[in-house]
């Protein structure tokens, strides 16, 4: 069986693009299996170094695993307010 070389660029081409959209739709599914869905009620936010992060159990008082101190999970995830607010 003869080929010509255009008859053979277009076989590789198409086999190709047929193994780039056969990893793009695996990729999808794979993305959807393992995409995380956290609430903010889920997550804590260390008021001294800013780092976000979610406990192992779900508690309401833990330690910043960056900077270990001790953090404190706030009804709606609000922040304290500032300490240093001038009243007049």
């Amino acid at each position: 069986m003869e080929m010509s070389f255009t008859d053979f660029f277009f076989a590789l081409l198409s086999l190709s693009l047929l193994y780039i959209a056969w990893l793009w739709a695996r990729e999808l599914r794979r993305g959807k299996k393992n995409s995380w869905q956290i609430s903010r009620s889920q997550l804590f936010h260390c008021n001294n170094c800013h780092w976000a992060f979610v406990p192992k159990e779900p508690v309401s008082l833990c330690r910043c695993p960056r900077c270990n101190t001790v953090c404190i999970r706030r009804r709606n995830n609000l922040s304290p307010a500032p300490e240093s607010v001038e009243k007049k």
